[in-house]
């Protein structure tokens, strides 16, 4: 409860009764009056309230549920500090990435239009059998080796393995040499494959011994190979290479007719 006291005036709640001024006509005036005390109609009256608030309403220690908000605000808090770098970092990560991710792409791009990679041709030149009468006769091989790629060069390791074959049956075998072959160039390459000591297939024993006929050989090369460009080199691949041809006779003046080379990369 709040009691209302005007100024200017006396309340008998206080102790004392309310007096009435008294006219004194032998009194010298009043001086004059302060305008800062003088009360005017329309200015807001000037009151003073006492408020009265009940014993058991006023807490000296905070009820056990403001404890209880505060400490759940608290471990919020606690918890939004602890994901935030946790955040962050992800946030990094992936803008990091991002960034890799195209500037990769941009240098890929970048390098092969300038480098234009290729895979390496190849093209069976001649076959020709020596020492055909002999148990085990020797296949000469001359190829033509040409590189397509603007700046990027192979280096093809000595030891790599060659296949001859007739209708799915190996005559004979033999390794490769070692080549370098600069890019946008042709180069040669020869190598002996030597025949296998068994029973050949009636046709190819008929062209051992100077028939011209056609004859279907297959002839499949596996080398290992390291690639260099700008500087760089990539090691580690493998070449494989499958060539169909029609070759007219194998000792009397031999000639491939018709060939089909393909050649892929492997790991």
């Amino acid at each position: 409860m709040a009691d209302r006291v005007l100024p200017g005036s006396y309340s008998t709640a206080f102790g004392s009764p309310f007096v009435h001024p008294t006219s004194d006509t032998n009194k010298e005036p009043d001086p004059k009056p302060d305008p800062n005390t003088i009360r005017h109609p329309w200015l807001p009256s000037t009151e003073t309230y006492i408020v009265q608030v009940a014993k058991d309403q006023i807490y000296r220690v905070p009820p056990p549920e403001n404890a209880y908000l505060v400490e759940r605000y608290r471990n919020q808090v606690t918890d939004r500090t602890k994901r935030s770098p946790v955040l962050v970092c992800l946030g990094w990560l992936c803008v990091s990435l991002l960034v890799l991710l195209v500037l990769f792409s941009i240098v890929s791009v970048i390098f092969f239009i300038i480098v234009r990679p290729g895979e390496p041709q190849f093209t069976v030149d001649q076959v020709h059998v020596k020492n055909s009468t002999a148990m085990s006769p020797e296949y000469d091989f001359i190829m033509s080796l040409s590189n397509p790629s603007k700046s990027m060069s192979y280096s093809f390791e000595k030891d790599g393995a060659a296949f001859l074959s007739y209708n799915g049956v190996n005559i004979a075998i033999g390794q490769t040499p070692e080549l370098e072959h600069d890019s946008k160039s042709t180069s040669k390459i020869n190598f002996v494959l030597h025949g296998l000591k068994i029973v050949v297939p009636k046709h190819i024993a008929k062209a051992l011994k100077g028939s011209n006929d056609d004859l279907e050989l297959e002839l499949e090369l596996e080398i290992r190979v390291s690639a260099k460009a700008w500087g760089l080199d990539v090691d580690g691949m493998h070449i494989a290479v499958n060539c169909d041809m029609t070759s007219q006779g194998l000792v009397k003046e031999p000639r491939i007719k018709t060939q089909s080379c393909k050649t892929r990369f492997r790991s």
